[in-house]
């Protein structure tokens, strides 16, 4: 089961990558190949801020787990400037990634692998031949040592992450770029502190294909205003989404003592979303959420000693189900856009069932209407509450 696990993710990732790649490609005249493509070897030491007893040397090796190091090689493209992303999105590039990680302490957290999805661009030009960059990562690890940190061998990461690139030769370029990196199992199992690496990674990265040698003149370029300005019309789209996933938690037994959930419980919901375009990179809105959640608002757990597990009883589904409006934000680039919402719940019942939350997304656009999405929900703006795993489509 594991192993499937993992290579369902593996496939998953490099499918959506690939059909976001297909999809982006149409655009541009010349196909795939006008497309410049970038290889890119790192390492990435990392101080593990320890914010578990676990973390500071409560732990089978006896001492703080706060420090790691990684070993990345990640795939990147560009499109072609003479497309319509080229010129919006000129510095804009994306990809795929794998890693490995140590923590010097296999016994006590494992030695995790990673695959993710990552794209950037560049903020500002500092010289002739150096910029500052900005660069998400989202992806899936496993080979954890499960513990009462991080109790799942599967974590999802996310990433941010300022380079400072240095173009040395027409093909090459050199980067140093402090990062910060978020390990999560987003609480599909109790407990989820989680491991949070503040890291300074250096890389090395070659150009297969360099717009630059075809084109001098759009070495530092940025976007082109004339031509958003002609290509643009500020508009008004629906996004319709569905997603599930599971969750873990605790409950309280008839003593007051509180127990974890042995298995995660479903969750799932809908997201009505109109979003106002003010250009091509950014959009307001609001969104509609009906969240059910069936790890919320158990009770009377019974201890049954022959068996020693907790059994716990489930209120009617109205009791797990939440009615809330957000404020939304987001920012677009070719194939991904990642968006922020703040909002509260008009129908809630329970303690579990907060009155504000959070959510953080990424949709990831297989067609220019299809998208996945993939979204974390924080409740009361501060404890993580779930991931979720969707579906949708823009009207």
């Amino acid at each position: 089961m594991a192993r499937q696990r993992v290579i369902a993710a593996l496939t998953a990732t490099i499918a959506l990558l690939l059909a976001g790649v297909f999809v982006a490609s149409a655009d541009t005249p010349d196909g795939r190949d006008s497309m410049s493509h970038r290889l890119t070897l790192e390492l990435r030491p990392a101080y593990n801020i320890p914010s578990h007893f676990y973390m500071r040397g409560y732990n089978p090796d006896g001492r703080p787990l706060n420090k790691s190091l990684s070993a990345h090689i990640n795939y990147t493209f560009s499109f072609s400037p003479h497309s319509h992303f080229g010129k919006v999105y000129p510095t804009t590039y994306q990809g795929i990634g794998i890693a490995t990680y140590t923590f010097f302490a296999h016994e006590s957290i494992g030695t995790p692998m990673l695959v993710y999805l990552l794209q950037g661009a560049r903020i500002a030009k500092l010289a002739p031949a150096l910029s500052l960059n900005y660069e998400w990562n989202v992806g899936f690890s496993w080979g954890w040592r499960p513990n009462s940190a991080m109790n799942s061998k599967y974590n999802i990461m996310v990433g941010v992450a300022l380079p400072i690139v240095w173009r040395v030769a027409p093909r090459w370029q050199l980067s140093l770029t402090p990062e910060f990196t978020h390990f999560s199992n987003g609480d599909t199992s109790f407990s989820n502190s989680g491991a949070n690496l503040f890291g300074l990674r250096v890389g090395a990265s070659y150009l297969f294909i360099s717009h630059d040698e075809d084109a001098p003149a759009h070495r530092y370029i940025a976007p082109s205003k004339e031509y958003a300005d002609k290509s643009f019309i500020k508009h008004i789209t629906w996004d319709i989404l569905g997603y599930g996933g599971w969750r873990s938690d605790r409950f309280t037994d008839s003593d007051g003592h509180f127990h974890c959930i042995e298995k995660p419980l479903p969750l799932g919901g809908i997201r009505l979303m109109p979003m106002y375009h003010l250009n091509d990179y950014f959009a307001i809105g609001t969104s509609l959420d009906i969240h059910i959640d069936g790890s919320a608002n158990l009770y009377d757990g019974v201890h049954d000693e022959y068996y020693n597990t907790i059994a716990y009883s489930r209120p009617p589904l109205y009791e797990q189900t939440a009615v809330g409006v957000s404020l939304c934000g987001e920012i677009s680039a070719p194939i991904f856009t990642v968006g922020i919402g703040a909002g509260f719940n008009l129908i809630k019942h329970g303690y579990d069932m907060r009155t504000y939350y959070t959510t953080f997304s990424l949709k990831a656009f297989l067609t220019k209407r299809l998208f996945l999405y993939l979204g974390y929900r924080f409740n009361s703006m501060q404890y993580t509450h779930s991931l979720m795993y969707g579906l949708g489509i823009r009207i």
